[in-house]
């Protein structure tokens, strides 16, 4: 079968996994309208044929995108695929997640968490290395996260799905603006669970037309206050324009760790 999709294609980011040299291939068409997407250039539908195929980049043959991964092979470590929302598009997301596998490339995901089925898919697959999971608003609090993602009421519901699936690293991603920023709520659900949260700094004049465009973002001092307020997670971290990501509350070190370091120094 013939696999195309349209979007964009990164070679070489080193902002979409810590620490990791990646390449990044977003996908377009996304099954939320989320009040401050700042891609949403990447969600108009066009038409639909063997899969969706979407305005606000180029319709690219499968096999050009899988050019460019071996083109910047030699500079990456993984690649991270994200939209819009891949998942969206399983067929073609499989397809290059196995071909970025067998290159020896580790695989990373950028999602809003709505299909675990698929996800889950993929790991059991053994092709899905990293989730960076969008987490917009409290769990328990399926009326809000409806708002937010343009009417989807079992969203809350399936995202904490994602949330718990296992043999897989899991970040969690919150973009705050000044409307919605619960990220107290939010880290609650992931009290006790072994992942990274990463607060991010939304741009409001990133955002589609509307009253979030009017509001300015958050500082970087306001945005170390709003990690610093959640003092039951072990490892929290802030993005934003002017620092990029930064530690606030970091990861302690295993015993085992520490008991390796202690050994090397004597």
């Amino acid at each position: 079968m013939k696999l195309i999709f349209s979007g964009i294609v990164i070679p070489i980011s080193t902002i979409d996994w810590y620490g990791r040299s990646v390449s990044v291939i977003f996908f377009n068409g996304c099954n939320f309208k989320c009040l401050y997407c700042s891609n949403n250039n990447f969600i108009k539908v066009a038409n639909q044929r063997i899969e969706p195929l979407y305005k606000g980049g180029n319709v690219m043959e499968i096999q050009e995108i899988e050019k460019m991964i071996l083109d910047a092979k030699s500079f990456i470590s993984a690649v991270v695929f994200s939209g819009g929302e891949p998942t969206t598009q399983y067929d073609s997301l499989e397809h290059l997640a196995r071909f970025s596998k067998k290159h020896g490339l580790l695989v990373g995901i950028e999602t809003n968490g709505y299909y675990p089925e698929r996800l889950s898919k993929l790991i059991e697959l053994k092709l899905l290395d990293k989730i960076f999971l969008d987490v917009k608003a409290p769990l328990d609090d399926a009326q809000k996260y409806s708002k937010i993602t343009g009417g989807k009421d079992d969203a809350a519901e399936r995202v904490r799905k994602s949330l718990e699936l296992e043999n897989v690293d899991i970040e969690v991603r919150t973009t705050v603006f000044k409307a919605y920023s619960d990220v107290l709520g939010i880290a609650k659900d992931l009290e006790g669970k072994n992942c990274t949260y990463v607060i991010q700094q939304g741009l409001p004049e990133n955002a589609p037309e509307g009253e979030i465009r009017k509001d300015s973002a958050f500082t970087r001092e306001e945005m170390i206050a709003l990690a610093r307020s959640i003092d039951f997670l072990k490892d929290i971290r802030i993005r934003t324009k002017e620092k990029g990501e930064e530690i606030i509350i970091a990861p302690i070190p295993s015993q085992s760790i520490l008991s390796n370091k202690l050994s090397r120094t004597r």
